[in-house]
């Protein structure tokens, strides 16, 4: 079901990320169809939402909670569910019509910025 990107060695890394974000689509328009007709801000609300609940999902693996005795965290499921963040993830993107190279040239602007404001006392 999911495009082999295995040979993918020569592919830019923002070409190979956008191949994932469009299998992500095409995902999403196969299981979902109804989605793709709904309003860019109904898209971005329920992807979110998912992404939010995700993120509490990683979190809830881990020992965050100071008062308690801790566990052994099973790293596998930490990552399981930071792969479901990142599909979320691109769904947020795909719903934002960013491309990957978009959203990574707005992020090394954005880490240009932090980095000036750290240097600042920001």
């Amino acid at each position: 079901m999911v495009e082999d990107l295995s040979n993918t060695s020569e592919v830019e890394p923002s070409d190979l990320f956008q191949m994932v974000l469009d299998v992500q689509q095409s995902m999403q328009d196969k299981c979902y169809p109804n989605v793709e007709e709904m309003f860019m801000e109904e898209k971005i609300l329920i992807s979110t939402r998912a992404l939010v609940h995700e993120v509490l999902e990683v979190e809830d693996e881990v020992n965050w909670k100071h008062w308690k005795k801790d566990v052994e965290v099973d790293e596998e499921k930490v990552c399981d569910e930071i792969v479901d963040v990142f599909i979320f993830f691109m769904n947020l993107v795909n719903a934002s019509d960013m491309t990957a190279k978009e959203l990574i040239e707005r992020t090394l602007d954005k880490i240009d910025i932090n980095i000036e404001r750290q240097k600042t006392g920001y």
